[in-house]
């Protein structure tokens, strides 16, 4: 594809409009005092329950150091807590504590709210070619992103 192509044009302006519509731009996501990058953290470990670091970094592809920062980070602040495991003592289990319990709510309410209020005045038929449009389109990257996976 040739890169004067409108069609980069157009996608390339797609993704700052709703990177945009989003706010993920954002310094502190959903006025939580948090980035993107850390509240994201937070909801894959609130999503997981419990977790070890390197499945957030393989995850989230963050840089293992970028990742130990953010995880020191929530710990100082009171939203995470380490213990070993049961079955290694070597690996540490991340999970949230009641306070990071409480924002890993907060969060996936604003997150939903936020949904909600951008759809809020389309039609039913209107929210259901979004949906469907945005499942086809992660379900092509999600396919383009194995094959070059496996190309690796």
């Amino acid at each position: 594809m040739d890169l004067s192509d409108p069609i980069i044009a157009d996608i390339r302006q797609f993704n700052r409009f709703y990177t945009n519509i989003l706010g993920v731009l954002d310094k502190h996501v959903l006025d939580t005092g948090y980035s993107l990058t850390e509240a994201r953290v937070l909801l894959e470990i609130g999503f997981m329950e419990q977790c070890i670091a390197n499945q957030l970094v393989d995850k989230l592809e963050i840089d293992r150091s970028y990742m130990s920062r953010i995880i020191a980070k929530l710990r100082k602040n009171g939203l995470l807590e380490k213990e070993s495991s049961t079955l290694d003592y070597r690996t540490r289990l991340l999970r949230l504590t009641p306070k990071g319990k409480a924002l890993f709510q907060h969060l996936n309410e604003r997150s939903d709210e936020q949904i909600m209020r951008l759809l809020g005045g389309l039609s039913r038929k209107e929210i259901k070619e979004i949906h469907a449009s945005m499942l086809f389109i992660q379900q092509k990257l999600d396919r383009l992103e194995r094959v070059q996976d496996d190309s690796i």
